[in-house]
């Protein structure tokens, strides 16, 4: 009666961590993580070629969420930037003419120096990330004056 007891508890303990055992390694067959580059980039997608300001490094993260037909005032960023544009559509120009067009699930690499605007077109509210490369105390977006 004791081994038949014992052989009941350790196959109660036993069976449980054989099945955990075998889940883990189904799953680490199944990839538990998949790292895709979304954008890397030296310069911008209107050819600025991207340079550090001096000063006290900062990285910011922005969610920005543009109505139908919002459109910027003129501005430039004196940082290097990337965008990842989630929803809607972008259209972005330069005060010389170049105009870029963006939609869901593409990225970008932002203007540094360059005078532009963007506007959200489309039907729905755009919904962008940007990340930005800057220093600390220093505007992201400048607004430009003429």
């Amino acid at each position: 009666m004791h081994r038949l007891f014992l052989l009941v508890l350790t196959a109660g303990i036993a069976l449980p961590i054989v099945s955990c055992n075998a889940k883990k390694e189904t799953s680490l067959e199944n990839k538990p993580v998949v790292v895709e580059t979304l954008i890397s980039a030296t310069e911008s997608w209107n050819g600025d070629l991207y340079k550090y300001p001096k000063g006290k490094a900062q990285m910011t993260l922005q969610r920005i969420i543009a109505q139908p037909g919002f459109k910027t005032p003129l501005h430039f960023h004196s940082q290097p930037g990337i965008a990842y544009l989630v929803k809607g559509n972008l259209s972005c120009g330069t005060t010389d003419g170049q105009v870029l067009k963006v939609g869901p699930g593409e990225s970008f690499a932002t203007s540094q120096d360059t005078v532009h605007y963007c506007k959200s077109v489309g039907n729905e509210a755009a919904v962008v990330f940007v990340a930005s490369a800057g220093i600390k105390g220093q505007e992201i977006t400048v607004p430009y004056k003429r």
